[in-house]
């Protein structure tokens, strides 16, 4: 990233990726479902995928944002969540159907999910950004959305259905599209099932409460793998208290309770959620070597790998889409730059070049596995004033070269610095 011509091949790149990977989750085949008795707000959902790597990650309020929760996968792209004001949000793949808004409605411009949620505190909140702007951006998505007032609705693109009674039901088809002699759904059966089987549940059931969304979260869950996947992970949400409820891979003897105020007071933080419930999970790995210098470094296995580009010899990203990315590369050694200046005196100004907002969070010198005098560097960078990205770098010389590894991420490039720290000289 660090090269001039790289940095502004990376800059065009991430301007597109962005606008179309944040806006459009990776969403996968899922349940969601709310009630509310006037005074309990409770929300369930099942999250159905084959990508085991899940995480729950925190991030305060400030600057006037509220603070928020979001559970997903390990590219950081909100998948569901909850803020401090009980707003919850959750996304549902559906298929393909093109969008027509009118062309003098401009798209949104910067992160929409991570925006919404850090401005809106109703669903009357969300409703009103949302008829701001062009929605074509969502044509194989389907949002739910739910306020601790008991307010709720699927917005299907340019379809919003607002919920009618005291509950409402959300799978993987767009409601508005079935006519209403015919609900709760004819087809996809897979989807349709479902559905059919939360909604009989809540009308059976005697009210909101924990058990009863455990017992419909167990119901309506996947168990096998197969072309959708399994489920993953289930929460409840109790909007009116601010508490999350979660299980993993189905397991519902087995839950853990966050208190998102509670939460929020740590800090900008992160849990691997197989680790909560002692299910290590690890990346397996795959090995890069490099002939001259004789050096070598790992990255997840399940990474893709990226033709490199000017000065890099190696760039991979996650599946899920191009960041986090991790990138190695070999440069002539900058002259009458020390090793432990080289963050502020070679990086920073590179960066800033290109950037709207660099701030070198962090220097400090450290030694790679192989006892390699090396120094790790943590910049936070805004792209365009609307991009917030995280660079960690971690840079050594060999001989009259420099040589660094690098991840950026949307959030907690921490999460990969294993990774930097395999570099090895032989």
């Amino acid at each position: 990233m660090m090269n001039t011509n790289h940095i502004v091949h990376y800059s065009i790149v991430l301007a597109i990726w962005l606008a179309m990977v944040l806006t459009n989750p990776s969403v996968q085949a899922c349940t969601g479902f709310m009630m509310t008795d006037g005074k309990v707000v409770l929300v369930g959902n099942n999250e159905d995928s084959k990508i085991p790597f899940t995480r729950v990650w925190f991030i305060p309020a400030e600057k006037n944002r509220f603070g928020r929760v979001y559970f997903g996968y390990d590219n950081w792209s909100p998948q569901g969540g909850m803020n401090d004001q009980g707003l919850f949000f959750d996304y549902f793949s559906v298929p393909w159907l093109g969008i027509k808004q009118s062309e003098e409605k401009p798209r949104f411009t910067g992160p929409f999910t991570d925006t919404m949620m850090a401005d809106c505190a109703t669903v009357g909140d969300v409703l009103e950004m949302l008829s701001m702007y062009n929605l074509d951006w969502n044509p194989k998505a389907q949002m739910f959305i739910v306020d601790k007032s008991g307010d709720a609705a699927i917005i299907e693109g340019e379809t919003i259905v607002r919920k009618r009674d005291s509950y409402q039901v959300v799978t993987n088809f767009r409601i508005s599209r079935i006519p209403e002699d015919q609900w709760p759904c004819e087809a996809p059966a897979w989807s349709c099932s479902r559905y059919k089987r939360a909604k009989r549940m809540l009308l059976d059931c005697d009210g909101p409460t924990v058990p009863n969304f455990r017992k419909i979260l167990k119901a309506t869950h996947r168990s096998s793998y197969n072309i959708i996947g399994t489920t993953q992970y289930s929460n409840i949400y109790d909007l009116t208290n601010g508490l999350i409820y979660a299980y993993f891979l189905h397991d519902f003897d087995n839950e853990i309770a966050f208190n998102l105020n509670a939460e929020l007071k740590k800090g900008c933080h992160y849990y691997d959620l197989p680790s909560l419930f002692g299910k290590e999970l690890e990346y397996d790995i795959q090995v890069y070597t490099h002939s001259s210098p004789d050096f070598s470094i790992s990255y997840p296995k399940h990474y893709k790998i990226k033709k490199p580009t000017s000065n890099e010899v190696l760039r991979v990203r996650n599946p899920l889409g191009d960041t986090p990315q991790i990138a190695v590369y070999v440069e002539d050694k900058p002259d009458d730059i020390q090793l432990n200046d080289i963050g502020p005196q070679y990086f920073y100004s590179k960066i800033e070049e290109f950037s709207t907002d660099v701030k070198l969070v962090s220097s400090k010198q450290t030694v790679l596995k192989d006892g390699t005098p090396s120094v790790e560097i943590l910049f936070d960078i805004v792209v365009d004033d609307i991009w917030a990205l995280k660079t960690l770098i971690l840079s050594t010389y060999r001989k009259d070269k420099l040589i660094f590894a690098s991840v950026i991420s949307l959030a907690h490039p921490e999460a990969l610095r294993d990774c930097l720290y395999s570099m090895q000289f032989n």
